[in-house]
């Protein structure tokens, strides 16, 4: 696998026409907007979401009238953000392109959110870190970080050359289809890190490819232990850690679905 940038899935074309089309077909993610609308309205004050990708999350927030702001580092992924939150008009939630483990917003949240699983694409412990401190210095005191990880498969992750998964496909409400496969993947356990080549295709009704692009995504995983103490070291006491969007108890192999008070 070519040594790429590692966020290069978000850079644009058919891998963020398609992205919310898999997200939202995805049965791991079922009920993850109205979790974290709920979760807003009971740390109260604006919210923060980081990594906040094409603003899933932040429509469901502004049709809550929750204030909000999004930041993300791709500008691609922003500009469909907008798109979509353009009917809000004067209402619509702030979009800072920047990374997040690196930005000052000079203002107070009363809670961060990382959805998504977002933070996987902080690849390097010291960014991690950075990303908990900077979501920390930007909440009000007693403020809610909430963290969506995946819980990862321990055999599965220490192969260096796991088997590959079945390939997907979503449409959209005007039939538009499209079919993400992962054509490689490869782990370093050592690092924790999984480095997968995607091709998205877009198809025509009869299932033929109209258009294709390969990119590629690095992700570094965390078990949950790891993650506890990582939010302890960086200021915050974990509240809870649900398996689930519907607050089912922490599981192995599902969702690390974290919740954390600033301290």
């Amino acid at each position: 696998m070519t040594q790429d940038d590692p966020n290069a899935f978000y850079a644009g074309g058919l891998p963020v026409e398609s992205y919310d089309l898999f997200v939202e077909a995805n049965p791991l993610f079922a009920h993850d907007r109205e979790f974290y609308v709920d979760t807003a309205r009971e740390a109260r004050g604006s919210v923060l979401e980081l990594g906040c990708g094409t603003g899933r999350v932040l429509e469901a927030l502004a049709e809550a009238a929750r204030p909000a702001v999004g930041l993300d580092l791709s500008q691609a992924m922003l500009a469909a953000a907008e798109r979509r939150l353009a009917r809000f008009r004067d209402e619509a939630p702030r979009l800072v392109c920047a990374g997040m483990d690196d930005f000052d917003l000079g203002e107070r949240f009363g809670c961060v959110l990382i959805t998504c699983r977002a933070f996987h694409h902080v690849t390097e412990a010291e960014r991690q870190r950075s990303t908990l401190a900077a979501a920390r210095r930007h909440l009000a005191p007693g403020g809610l970080l909430v963290l969506d990880l995946f819980d990862p498969i321990l055999a599965y992750a220490a192969d260096p050359e796991p088997p590959l998964p079945a390939p997907r496909e979503a449409a959209d409400a005007a039939g538009r289809r499209f079919r993400r496969t992962v054509i490689e993947r490869r782990n370093d356990p050592a690092r924790q890190l999984v480095k997968e080549r995607l091709r998205i295709e877009e198809l025509d009704a009869g299932g033929g490819v109209l258009d294709a692009e390969e990119t590629n995504w690095t992700l570094r995983w965390l078990t949950r232990q790891e993650a506890a103490y990582l939010l302890e070291l960086c200021g915050f006491a974990p509240v809870a850690c649900y398996s689930d969007f519907q607050r089912a108890p922490a599981a192995y192999g599902k969702e690390q679905l974290w919740l954390a008070r600033a301290v």
